[in-house]
């Protein structure tokens, strides 16, 4: 991201305090990425196992077609989950938590106030993720989403920014 692209988003007198981006390992730490892949691969073994069965109350041709069915949805969701992450970007700002979805021909933003943040909570991913936004639902507080920026190689840079904020700091 360019000096012309950060004029366009910060806003007077903002200043960008830390970026980065997702970059997840193969790791069994992020099993909620690996998950699809894991659940398509025993999608299989179990699909074969029941084929070999040959009282079936249904034709074995059916049975393959639903093992087919489930295998395809479940690798296009962990596929699609690993794209999404290459294609965001983070950016921390004095007075905003950014997020950013690079896309054919466009980039969108989600912006989030600082006044929404929470003291940092570490998830051991690998890299690690940090959670520090809370959004609350008009409708039901109880159902709040925790926001973060996941899979991040310096988590100890931004953690150190955001722990400054809840000691006093800016």
């Amino acid at each position: 991201m360019t000096d012309a692209f950060w004029t366009q988003v910060l806003e007077p007198g903002e200043t960008l305090l830390w970026t980065g981006r997702p970059e997840p390992r193969l790791s069994l730490r992020n099993f909620q990425l690996l998950g699809p892949f894991v659940g398509a691969f025993g999608t299989v073994i179990a699909g074969g196992l029941l084929l070999t069965y040959n009282d079936l109350p249904v034709s074995q041709s059916v049975v393959l077609a639903v093992i087919i069915a489930l295998v395809v949805l479940s690798l296009v969701k962990g596929l699609n989950r690993w794209t999404d992450l290459t294609r965001t970007r983070y950016a921390l700002t004095n007075r905003r938590a950014l997020f950013f979805r690079l896309q054919k021909g466009e980039t969108r933003v989600k912006a989030f106030p600082r006044t929404a943040e929470t003291k940092p909570d570490i998830k051991n991913t690998s890299p690690q993720s940090v959670f520090f936004i809370r959004q609350e639902r008009a409708d039901n507080p109880v159902l709040a989403a925790h926001l973060g920026f996941e899979y991040i190689n310096d988590s100890d840079a931004l953690c150190a920014i955001l722990n400054n904020r809840h000691e006093g700091g800016t």
